[in-house]
């Protein structure tokens, strides 16, 4: 995993789409934030967030064989925006994770979307030159 990161609002990580290297990667996550002020008890949301989208990427998008996962996290005011990168097969969310999953087909997948969707504003996806991108802001304030 290769990252950099300014003091002030941005940081940039390369990970492996390999679980080991995504919780690798979350924890850069939460010492960048942590650095920058967050309350530890804000924190949750969106490394959660971020492992839902990344744990998909390694399991969707690069289902054969791992790959890049590009993270840029850039922290404004109150939002942590973050764009995730890959190379891997293209896969349109749009429709997804509008609802919750029916609790009484006990599936244990099928609750990633619906987390992201609940915790974050702005999901977009685009796929553009063998590209996907993941864009959404994730909300640093305490829920009321």
């Amino acid at each position: 995993m290769t990252g950099e990161s300014d003091l002030q609002s941005h940081l940039h990580l390369v990970c492996k789409s390999e679980f080991r290297a995504i919780r690798t990667a979350l924890g850069e996550v939460e010492k960048y934030l942590l650095d920058r002020g967050v309350p530890r008890t804000r924190i949750s949301d969106p490394c959660l967030v971020l492992a839902e989208a990344m744990t998909n990427i390694a399991r969707h998008a690069y289902s054969d064989e791992a790959g890049d996962i590009w993270l840029t996290l850039t922290l404004a005011g109150n939002r942590l925006r973050c764009k995730l990168v890959d190379h891997g097969a293209p896969f349109d969310p749009s429709a997804l994770g509008h609802n919750s999953p029916d609790p009484a087909q006990l599936r244990e997948g099928g609750y990633g979307w619906f987390i992201i969707r609940h915790l974050s504003e702005g999901v977009s996806y685009s796929h553009e030159k063998g590209c996907n991108a993941l864009r959404f802001s994730v909300p640093l304030d305490p829920v009321t």
